[in-house]
Formats: structure tokens, sequence, C-alpha cells
């Protein structure tokens, strides 16, 4: 594997610092990669592919090439000042590591899987004591039948080295680790859209925003599947787990692109997460305002293109003032 590299947020075009020190985020609305400066008292954001033109960037200069990194960057960090260090997932490296629970829970996911498929391509039956829950595999009573899958593994995949397969099974745990932490910190976040949101009735409120409500009520459950459904081809991955054994650098490479994904899905749902974990049980203005920002994040996307553009006009004159270049 490359060593990783830091790399560090630099531009040399004097355009970037020609109002002060610029601050690159996604814009409002339709969170476009921005750069956001102060003009006259006012904040003015400017796209960043606007920018590339005014300033005759190409795709290969540096500076266009930068641009391009910055723009990957804010899938994984609110914002970037020149100098800042770029997040490490550019580079196919994580920023962050699962807790010890996470990993545990991907070990016991793991082993049991191992067990599950080598018995059942042995035509034999199991019995984990105590049940699969995590830490299972870590029982005394249960490591003699973690030794028999791991040793008929090796055997079913060719390999003669025992150690050599519980390396192979240590390294895709590692990776599941990551996608057991995005799990947990995802279904939290969708129990409380789910809860809040969804649950929802619509209840004694006008017929436009009961109307409105409903359609966001249908964008948050399309989103919601779309990432349950990643979840669901791990899970299903794991159902042949000896194909995953027999080429760990390809299911490491995998993992490592569905967990990035995982991971840009929950920064950006988090502050509507957030959003409905603080929402009000009862109906007022504060409420409306949460389902308006729920709209302007889910429309454009989960709703089709030609109706999200059709209805983006009634949301756009309540969006916060400031001034696009």
């Amino acid at each position: 594997m490359t060593p990783y590299t830091p790399q560090i947020c630099h531009l040399s075009h004097p355009g970037f610092r020609m109002f002060g020190e610029p601050v690159f985020r996604l814009s409002d609305g339709n969170a476009a990669p921005s750069m956001v400066i102060k003009l006259d008292g006012q904040t003015a954001v400017l796209p960043l592919r606007s920018l590339a033109r005014e300033f005759g960037l190409t795709e290969d200069s540096p500076d266009g090439k930068m641009l391009r990194q910055i723009e990957q960057a804010l899938d994984y960090v609110v914002a970037i000042k020149m100098g800042d260090t770029l997040p490490p997932e550019l580079s196919g490296v994580a920023s962050w590591e699962p807790t010890d629970h996470d990993r545990q829970a991907a070990s016991s996911l793991m082993w049991h899987s191992v067990v599950r498929c080598v018995f059942a391509r042995n035509g034999r039956e199991y019995t984990i004591q105590g049940g699969a829950k995590p830490g299972w595999e870590t029982d005394p009573a249960n490591q003699a039948l973690a030794r028999e899958a791991i040793h008929d593994a090796m055997r079913m995949l060719g390999y003669h080295d025992e150690a050599e397969t519980r390396g192979k099974v240590a390294e895709i745990i590692a990776q599941l680790g990551y996608i057991e932490a995005l799990r947990r910190m995802l279904n939290r976040g969708i129990a409380w859209v789910t809860e809040k949101l969804i649950h929802r009735p619509e209840g004694d409120i006008a017929a436009t925003r009961a109307e409105t409500l409903k359609q966001v009520k249908i964008l948050a459950r399309r989103g919601i599947e779309d990432i349950n459904r990643r979840f669901d081809e791990v899970d299903t991955a794991l159902d042949n787990v000896l194909a995953m054994l027999e080429d760990t650098e390809a299911t490491t490479a995998d993992l490592q692109r569905r967990r990035d994904w995982l991971y840009r899905t929950n920064h950006a749902w988090t502050p509507m997460f957030t959003d409905w974990a603080n929402a009000p049980n009862h109906f007022d203005e504060f409420l409306w305002k949460t389902v308006e920002r729920s709209y302007q994040f889910l429309a454009p996307r989960y709703m089709p293109y030609k109706e999200w553009s059709l209805s983006l006009t009634s949301f756009k004159s309540k969006a916060p003032q400031m001034q696009v270049w």
C-alpha cells in the first residue's frame, strides 16, 4: 500500500485572495462547491466552476486540479480554508476509526459468515452457544466451532497456512468495522427521521402544507431505501464469504469504496438527522422550517429532475439572502 501523504489546500491564482481569505463550502440550496467571501458587508458565494472559467484555469493546471480536489473534499468536511489539510479519504485513507464495539460487531459478523458458509458447503448443521451475538466467537464454548470452520475454509480455498487464512479474515474484519460503525450512525439518524417525519400524521394543517409534507415523506423513504440497500449489498456479499477471502485485495478495495460512500452520505444527512432529532412533536412554524430544509436537501437527490426543476422556485424565495456570482 502506498504511504499516505497529506495534501494541503493551496491555490496560486491571485484572484482567490483578492477579497481576503476565502472559505470553500457547499452553497445553500443547490449545494454547489463554492468560494465564500465578504464583499461590501454581504456574503458572496462564488461557484468554483464559474471561478475556474473566469480565471482561465484548465482542468489539468495545478489550480484546476486543486479545485477538483476541493470539490471532492466537501463531500467529507463542511468547509475548507487555504492551508487546511484535505481529507485523507481523497487518497483512499479513512480520517476516522471505528469504536471497539463496532470492531467487535464486525468480527462476530465475519466469523458467523465463515461458519455459516463453510458448514453449508459441507451440508452440516451447527449451533452457536448463546446465539450469534457480538463476541460469540471469543466464548470458549464456541472457539472449537470457529477453529473447525477456519480449517475447512483453508482447505476449500486451497491455502496451506491457517495463520495466513486467519490473517485474511482479519483484513476483512478491519474494513467491516467501518461499515458497522456507519450502520450504527446512519441507523440512529434514520430512526429519528422515521419516527418524527415519516410516521408523523398530517393533522389539521393547510392542504398545500399537507401535500408538501407528504412529498417530503416520499423523498425521505427513497433516500433511506437507498442507504439500506448499500448495507444489504454488504450482507449479501457475506453470504459467499469464501469468495471474499479468495481475493482479499479486491474485497478490501470494494469495502473501502462502500465505506467512503456511506461516510459521505452520513456527512450529507447529518444536518437533517439533527433537525429531526430536535423537532417538536407538535406542528408549528419551527417544524415547518425543518420540513422545508428537508425538502431542499432531499428533492435534488431523490426527486426526478424535471419535477425538481418545476418545484424549486417556491423554495428559492425562502432562502437566506446572499449574493451569488
